[in-house]
């Protein structure tokens, strides 16, 4: 028997989509990696600058104390009997040493009802009664021995409160008023015979104290029964005063203080007492170097960590041939350079004790690039001259003169020494009366006052007596500060007295600064028919040779001392010395990293956002190489598909040709067969 004709692996035998995929991939492979390998490379980059700009932020964070003048003039303050008074500060606080004598608490009003005036409940549940209860606040004359209500002004700033009564249990009025939110806490207390319900006023202060009206649903509102029980006004009272509103007094320094808080908070400027109980204590404001002391450390831990993140980016070890993300970068070696060259230039202008950071114990270590502190060092130059010590780190002015303060600065200030010379000095606004004060108030008479102070207004309702000068000077001072619309606006003014005749000063200087007599029914009494008034005017000068800008105690300088703002608190008008202006390294280094990391204008946005672009355009490359390969794909197959077609047509003659050629034997068997 003949052999057949075969091809092995040929025609539609041949695994075609196999052979297409292997032939894309392998073509494909080379382009891929390099494209995998330039992203990977590109986004290690991305996260590199991110980290940087990190570490770039959190040594800004290190700076900020160091960069305004605030961080340099924490005081802390003590207290000799912190039973009496304890005593907190703000950076505004001046040193200094404060006598505070406690004489009485401020107090809250508390009422409670009265078991003989026909309040004699024996259960919670007991009903009292319904109806309304309106309540009033002011201030509250009340006579202990015949348990009644002498007088009562109303603060016309509170409006008058009303709660309803529907359920008249004890219990039920004390809810009812508690969820009212009112400004009064109502209570139930137990004495051993009966239930007494009760109502405090929230709010200390002879000035807040409350009367109850109430509307009774019996519809008798005054006698003893029902919720008329409840009454404590000048017309009907049926409960008893067991603490009344109280104004704190104290002494501070031999001056007498009222207020109507136990939180003294305006005597001293930046020193808040906070009164808890009768005593004496001496109170210390002081200095408090420890807090210059931790700034200084953040700054050199932050400096610190900001360069061992750039060596790490920025590192190469020869021994495996490994290097950090950012080796080589010109960007990073900028940066560092930048740092390096703030660092190691010595301050313009400044004290030539106090220049550079190494003459108050920050070094250069040798190792890594970074600082170290000499914590002794350092102390000892915040002992010795801490005004220089502030120079070095924050933009700071320095004037001989004490009455010529630095406030200030703006980016374009200049470094430099700037003489001061004043025109004009700010003064404020006043009003003195033009008669000795009326001492007696009464009630509905003479017992409203209205004044407009630097533009805001107020007013304030005296209690019915008679007085002392001091005393209602005090009483006016007190009542107009704690109006809301003074504290709102931060306005405050002094009333005095000389020789019975008031005045009034405002706390404020320059310009805005004035008094006015507005209105009420005590104002001739007080301050006469025809009191002065007089407006303040700012602060006027030059600094530098160049005119500058006064507002009120503020003087504001241009050209090179554009931004620089002195405070003149005093002295004489004419040439009042030199202030020396430096602009100290935290200063420098924060102005620097602000600029690096700004959105708009910094280095490391446009940075990541040109990575970025970097990365979408191996995107589209990626696209198009897919776009190439689909392309040598669907060619490919196309070719091998017709080479699989003629394939098929070969093999099909090739079966044609076996089987003729198998017949060939057979034929020549049969013309044997014949013979």
């Amino acid at each position: 028997m003949a052999g057949s004709i075969t091809s092995t692996g040929l025609g539609s035998g041949l695994d075609i989509e196999s052979l297409v995929s292997q032939l894309v991939a392998a073509e494909g492979r080379p382009a891929r990696q390099r494209l995998d390998r330039n992203e990977a490379e590109l986004q290690a980059r991305i996260s590199a600058y991110g980290t940087l700009k990190g570490s770039f932020s959190a040594f800004q964070s290190s700076l900020n104390s160091l960069t305004s003048l605030s961080g340099f003039q924490s005081k802390s303050a003590s207290s000799s009997d912190k039973a009496v008074a304890t005593v907190t500060t703000t950076n505004a606080a001046a040193a200094g040493s404060y006598d505070l004598e406690v004489f009485d608490l401020a107090r809250t009003q508390r009422l409670v009802s009265d078991p003989a005036a026909g309040a004699d409940f024996t259960a919670l549940d007991d009903v009292v009664g319904t109806g309304t209860l309106s309540f009033s606040f002011g201030t509250v004359g009340y006579d202990e021995g015949t348990d009644s209500v002498t007088g009562f002004t109303r603060d016309s700033d509170r409006a008058v409160r009303t709660v309803e009564i529907t359920d008249g249990s004890l219990t039920g009025i004390r809810d009812a008023v508690n969820a009212a939110d009112i400004g009064v806490k109502a209570f139930i207390v137990f004495d051993g015979t009966n239930y007494r319900l009760g109502f405090a006023a929230e709010d200390t202060g002879a000035a807040n104290a409350m009367q109850i009206s109430v509307s009774d649903a019996d519809g008798n509102d005054t006698d003893a029964a029902g919720l008329s029980r409840l009454n404590f006004n000048e017309t009907t009272n049926f409960m008893l005063q067991n603490q009344a509103a109280q104004d704190a007094s104290a002494s501070l320094n031999g001056i007498a203080i009222t207020s109507a808080s136990n939180t003294l908070d305006t005597a001293v400027e930046g020193v808040t007492f906070n009164l808890l109980a009768a005593g004496t204590t001496a109170v210390t404001v002081k200095s408090d170097p420890g807090a210059i002391t931790k700034n200084v450390e953040a700054f050199v831990n932050g400096y610190n960590q900001l360069s061992s993140t750039i060596k790490q980016l920025s590192s190469y070890n020869p021994e495996t041939g490994r290097a950090g993300i950012l080796n080589g970068d010109a960007t990073l070696r900028g940066l560092e350079s930048r740092l390096n060259r703030v660092l190691g230039t010595p301050l313009e202008g400044a004290d030539s004790n106090y220049q550079i950071l190494a003459q108050i114990g920050i070094t250069r270590t040798g190792s890594n690039g970074g600082l170290e502190l000499d914590k002794s060092k350092l102390e000892a130059a915040i002992r010795d001259n801490p005004e220089a010590v502030t120079g070095l780190f924050a933009a700071f002015g320095q004037s001989a003169d004490n009455e010529v303060g630095y406030l200030s600065a703006s980016e374009d200030t200049r470094p430099g020494d700037y003489a001061v010379n004043i025109t004009q000095l700010a003064t404020q606004g006043q009003l003195s009366g033009s008669q000795a004060a009326g001492l007696t108030i009464t009630a509905g008479s003479n017992d409203t006052l209205a004044v407009k102070v630097d533009g805001i207004s107020a007013s304030l309702t005296l209690a019915a007596g008679t007085y002392t000068a001091a005393e209602l000077a005090a009483r006016i001072q007190s009542g107009l500060n704690g109006t809301e619309a003074f504290q709102d606006n931060g306005v405050a003014v002094r009333v005095s007295e000389n020789g019975g005749v008031l005045s009034m000063v405002s706390d404020r200087y320059g310009s805005a600064s004035k008094i006015e007599i507005a209105g009420g029914n005590a104002a001739t009494d007080l301050f006469g028919a025809a009191p002065t008034s007089t407006d303040g005017v700012d602060v006027a000068g030059s600094i530098g040779g160049v005119a500058a800008t006064g507002s009120g105690r503020i003087l504001t300088g241009a050209g090179d001392a554009a931004g620089l703002k002195l405070e003149i608190t005093g002295g004489a008008t004419g040439d009042r010395g030199t202030l020396n202006f430096t602009r100290g390294f935290a200063d420098q280094l924060s102005t620097l990293v602000s600029g690096l990391l700004d959105d708009d204008t910094g280095l490391f946005d446009p940075l990541t956002e040109s990575l970025q672009d970097r990365v979408s355009r191996i995107e589209d490359e990626r696209l198009e190489l897919n776009q190439r390969l689909a392309n040598l794909e669907e060619r490919y197959r196309a070719e091998f598909n017709a080479m699989d077609r003629i394939l098929g047509q070969l093999q099909g003659t090739s079966d044609f040709l076996t089987r003729q050629l198998e017949t060939i034997p057979v034929i020549g068997q049969n013309n044997r067969n014949r013979r």
